[in-house]
């Protein structure tokens, strides 16, 4: 099987960026690709076989902690990469390529990036450290 992996885990469609790799606390990483959303389930009375209806699509969501230590000038850079790449800015709509680990290829979608919250660790002179930010993205 041929090696698809072009060395980032997501970029944005409209810029053609990929998120840089720099930020993100690897451990932290954790994706569940083309989701199956069961409809509903049942046994038939006699045989109990079971049945199930399940949704045509799927859906990925994937989630990492953004490293600890950021500066002000990486957590600007940071959000500009999303906001500069949003098609649709109050509902925080982004179309994203990513990598996804159940085809082992590269898919494409449209996600909602959850409200983050900044934590912050100290601040120096004119400068803002941030503590470990937590990033979320759900296909829609």
């Amino acid at each position: 099987m041929a090696n698809n992996f072009q060395g980032y885990l997501f970029k944005a469609v409209a810029t053609n960026t990929p998120f840089p790799n720099r930020y993100i606390e690897f451990k932290t990483w954790s994706s569940t690709p083309k989701q199956r959303e069961e409809i509903k389930a049942y046994r038939d009375d006699n045989t109990r076989a079971l049945t199930r209806v399940t949704a045509s699509g799927k859906k990925s969501v994937f989630s990492f902690n953004v490293r600890q230590g950021l500066h002000l000038a990486d957590k600007i850079a940071l959000l500009k990469f999303f906001t500069d790449a949003e098609t649709n800015a109050v509902e925080r709509k982004i179309q994203l390529q990513y990598w996804n680990e159940e085809s082992n290829d590269y898919d494409t979608g449209y996600f909602y990036r959850p409200n983050m919250p900044f934590k912050i660790i100290r601040i120096e002179n004119n400068d803002i450290i941030y503590d470990t930010l937590k990033l979320e993205f759900i296909e829609y």
